[in-house]
C-alpha cells in the first residue's frame, strides 16, 4: 500500500513539474512574441537606442557588484561579505576569510495587497549591523508576510522565536535569520523575500564576533 502511495505521489509530482515547465515555456514564448512586436514598431535608431540602454544597465550593475567585492576585500576591519549570486555569507577581515557558509536568499517580490503594495528587492550595497536580536527579543514582522503566505494577519505580529535564534537586522531592514520553530517563517520551503536564511549552527558560530555598526557588504 505504501509503495502504491509513493508511486502515485511521484507520478503527481512529475505531472506538476511538467505542467509548470509548460507554463514557463508558454510565458517565454509570449514574452518573445511581444518583444518582437514592439521592436517591429521601432525605427532602426530606436532599436539601437533600446539595445544600448539594456546593455548599459547590465554593464552598470555588473560594475557596481565588482566594485562592492573589491571594497569588501580592502576593508581591514572585521565585516560580513554576502554574495547574493553565489549564495554565501563570509566573515572576513580584509582579504582573510575566517568562515564561509551557504545561505538561502529570499526572492525579490512585490508584496502586499493592491493598492498598498511594496517591491521587496534583494539587498545590494554596503550596510551595517543595526540590531543583534537576543532569544528574548520580539521582532515585529510586516503584515505582508502573512498575506504572502496566504494566512490571516494577526493582531500581534511579534513574538519570541519567530526569527530563530540570534537573528541580525541590518540598516535598510534586511533580516538575517535561521529557521524558527514557530511563527509564519517556520517553513523550510519559504524564505522571507529580501532577506537571508542561514544555518542556525553557522549563525551561532559567528555571532560572538558581530557587533552593532559592523559593516555588511551585499554584492
Amino acid at each position: 500500500m505504501r509503495v502504491r502511495r509513493r508511486t502515485l505521489l511521484l507520478v503527481l509530482l512529475l505531472l506538476a513539474i511538467g505542467l509548470f515547465d509548460g507554463f514557463l515555456l508558454l510565458r517565454r514564448s509570449r514574452y518573445r512574441e511581444e518583444s518582437v512586436r514592439l521592436r517591429a514598431g521601432m525605427s532602426t535608431l530606436e532599436r539601437a537606442r533600446a539595445d544600448a540602454i539594456v546593455a548599459a544597465q547590465a554593464d552598470r550593475a555588473e560594475l557596481m557588484l565588482e566594485l562592492m567585492r573589491r571594497q569588501a576585500v580592502g576593508d581591514d576591519g572585521l565585516h560580513l561579505a554576502i554574495s547574493t549570486d553565489s549564495s554565501y555569507l563570509a566573515l572576513d577581515r580584509g582579504s582573510a576569510r575566517l568562515r564561509q557558509f551557504s545561505v538561502e536568499i529570499g526572492p525579490a517580490r512585490r508584496v502586499g495587497v493592491a493598492p498598498d503594495t511594496v517591491h521587496v528587492a534583494i539587498p545590494r550595497g554596503v550596510r551595517a549591523v543595526q540590531r543583534l536580536l537576543a532569544a528574548s527579543d520580539r521582532y515585529e514582522l510586516p503584515a505582508w508576510v502573512w498575506v504572502d503566505r496566504g494566512l490571516p494577519v494577526p493582531a500581534v505580529r511579534a513574538d519570541t522565536g519567530w526569527v530563530g535564534r540570534g537573528a541580525i537586522v541590518t540598516t535598510g531592514g534586511t533580516l538575517i535569520y535561521s529557521l524558527p520553530t514557530a511563527g509564519p517563517l517556520a517553513d523550510s520551503s519559504y524564505v522571507l523575500p529580501g532577506s537571508l536564511r542561514v544555518p542556525a549552527g553557522d549563525l551561532a558560530a559567528i555571532r560572538e564576533n558581530l557587533f552593532s555598526g559592523m559593516r555588511v557588504y551585499f554584492f
